[in-house]
């Protein structure tokens, strides 16, 4: 009667923590149905910003992709290392 009792109770235990986390699930996966428009707005007013920092304007830069962008690169030192070994390796390329 004891073990009976027990099982009663761990079955109805484990619905109640099955039906919560379903319950739970559910409420989250509504919950960001119902934000995704705005995180994307927010995202894509962001990346208009970052262009305008850039001094990019979101129409020059659509348009203009593929032509040359007034624009600066920083120098540095480049070491070709397609065709050769690690640094402190002793093995040759086969």
């Amino acid at each position: 009667m004891k073990n009976t009792l027990t099982s009663i109770f761990a079955l109805v235990l484990g619905f109640f923590t099955v039906t919560f986390a379903a319950v739970m699930g559910l409420f989250i996966g509504l919950g960001a149905l119902i934000a995704r428009p705005f995180i994307r707005k927010k995202i894509n007013a962001a990346y208009e910003e970052a262009l305008k920092q850039q001094g990019y304007t979101q129409q020059s830069y659509t348009q203009s992709y593929g032509q040359e962008q007034n624009g600066s690169t920083i120098d540095g030192e480049y070491e070709d290392i397609t065709h050769s070994a690690p640094h402190g390796s002793k093995q040759s390329m086969a």
